[in-house]
């Protein structure tokens, strides 16, 4: 027993920090955002100093605020950055024209009066930022120089450019990307609930595996809005792909569902340990080619033993009807990259979790 000692003990080890410890260390998507925020500020620090900016902080503070994961959530930050600057920086300006048309009018009913229409406009997310800006312009302005709520504009809309510039060149993210992972983290996930309900596992497993999809799905909903924002800039081709694939992961999720719901329906249902595995098997294929870019080996239909008259047996009929069609949407996909339809990016190496 005491030569097992240091081996038991370093097993322990490796558990704990594989489990407690580096789940906190940057992954190397981390470490590239990590990178691609500091030269975004490094550059507007220095290119404001060049350019003679008086307030050349902001700058630095939004691309600071702006460089995100992906280049289509950067985007979608600089915009709203921007707008609401703008929107801020417009009735800050007029707040104070106001006191230094009529000095008796005290500064806070002024703020008042600026406020009160911009936290309206805070409701939207594209003007999120908007009370703070004209409370900053009016409050840093006083009854100075009108100039400053245009400077502030300037220094912000340039740290904007600096931060989309420097997430477009700098080992760019592509919301594609990102996507592709989390949907093929989804394929592996709804295998293993599949294995689970089949093989009659346990409740807690099959209810940890649940909140696991529940989360992927609401991730792959930012995912969409990220792609949506490079479209809109320009910055990707048009293709239907990522929104055919996500609806038709939501209509895998249903149907794994409903495989779990023809086990329960038959009271003492006798565990399927050879289809669960299979099953698995062929959503984990998938999700491998879906990470590789690489067309789907077609796969006999997993049924065995199970008689095809029975609600389990019409329930996999039609999980595999699902699965064979999303070969035909992977097969596509993969078809159209070599031939220009979708832009190539760089896959995450860290699967989300």
């Amino acid at each position: 027993m005491a030569t097992q000692k240091p081996a038991e003990s370093k097993v322990f080890l490796v558990t704990f920090f594989s489990k407690k410890v580096t789940p906190y260390f940057p992954t190397r998507a981390g470490w590239r955002q990590a990178l691609r925020m500091t030269l975004a500020a490094l550059l507007a620090y220095f290119s404001t100093d060049l350019i003679g900016l008086h307030h050349g902080y902001w700058a630095v503070i939004t691309t600071l605020i702006i460089v995100q994961g992906s280049l289509g959530a950067t985007i979608a930050a600089g915009i709203s950055r921007m707008a609401g600057t703008a929107a801020g920086a417009v009735m800050g300006g007029l707040g104070v024209l106001l006191l230094r048309l009529d000095t008796t009018v005290p500064e806070w009913l002024v703020l008042l009066i600026v406020i009160i229409p911009l936290a309206l406009m805070a409701s939207r997310p594209l003007f999120k930022l908007a009370p703070l800006s004209g409370a900053l312009v009016l409050l840093l302005a006083g009854t100075g120089d009108m100039a400053f709520a245009l400077s502030r504009v300037t220094e912000i809309g340039f740290g904007t450019v600096i931060g989309v510039l420097v997430a477009l060149v700098v080992l760019p993210e592509r919301a594609t990307a990102i996507l592709i992972e989390h949907c093929a983290a989804i394929l592996e996930q709804l295998g293993a609930f599949a294995e689970n309900v089949l093989a009659i596992g346990e409740t807690p497993a099959r209810d940890a595996i649940t909140t696991k999809i529940g989360a992927a799905f609401a991730q792959i909903h930012g995912d969409l809005t990220e792609v949506q924002n490079e479209r809109g800039a320009r910055l990707l081709r048009s293709d239907p792909f990522p929104e055919r694939l996500t609806r038709h992961l939501q209509r895998l999720r249903t149907d794994v569902s409903i495989v779990g719901r023809a086990m329960s329906l038959t009271p003492g249902q006798k565990p399927y340990p050879d289809l669960a595995a299979a099953i698995r098997s062929q959503f984990d294929s998938r999700a491998s080619a879906l990470r590789r870019r690489a067309p789907v080996t077609p796969s006999a239909p997993a049924m065995l033993d199970v008689p095809a008259e029975s609600p389990l047996g019409f329930a996999l009929a039609t999980l595999q009807r699902e699965l064979v069609e999303l070969d035909d949407i992977l097969n596509q996909w993969s078809a159209s990259r070599h031939h220009g339809l979708i832009e190539p990016a760089t896959l995450p190496t860290t699967p989300p979790t």
